[in-house]
C-alpha cells in the first residue's frame, strides 16, 4: 500500500466536501471520494479539519454532518497570503509567482488588478 503525502488525505476530504456542496456525513464523503477507507478514518480527518477551522460540523440526529468552512478559492487566497506573510522578500516572491504564470493567466491577473483599482 502506498503512503499518502502529508496533508493529502485532508485535501482529498476537503475536495469531496466542496464537490458535495452540502452538509455531509463521513459516509457521504467516502462515497464521493470513491474510496475504501474506513468510516472512522474519514471521521477522524473531518474532526481534524474542524479543529483547524477548515470545516464545520453540526448535529444531524445522533451523528454529525460536516461542511467546508470556506470555498476552495477563499482557502487558496488565505494560504497564498500566509506564504507571502512568511517570506522576508515579498516583492521577489510575487515576481517569481508572476513569472511562473502562463500568458493567459498573466493576462487574467493583470485584468483583475486593473479592475481592483
Amino acid at each position: 500500500m502506498t503512503r499518502r503525502a502529508d496533508g493529502e488525505l485532508e485535501n482529498d476530504v476537503l475536495q469531496a466536501l466542496w464537490r458535495l456542496d452540502r452538509p455531509a456525513s463521513p459516509g457521504d464523503v467516502i462515497e464521493e471520494m470513491q474510496t475504501d477507507l474506513a468510516y472512522t478514518s474519514i471521521a477522524t480527518i473531518l474532526t481534524r479539519l474542524c479543529d483547524k477551522g477548515l470545516a464545520s460540523r453540526s448535529r444531524a440526529g445522533r451523528a454529525y454532518v460536516y461542511s467546508a468552512a470556506s470555498s476552495e478559492a477563499d482557502l487558496t487566497v488565505q494560504r497564498i497570503s500566509s506564504v507571502l506573510d512568511a517570506v522576508s522578500d515579498r516583492q521577489s516572491a510575487l515576481a517569481g509567482f508572476a513569472k511562473s504564470l502562463d500568458a493567459a493567466e498573466a493576462a487574467q491577473l493583470a485584468e483583475f488588478l486593473r479592475d481592483s483599482e
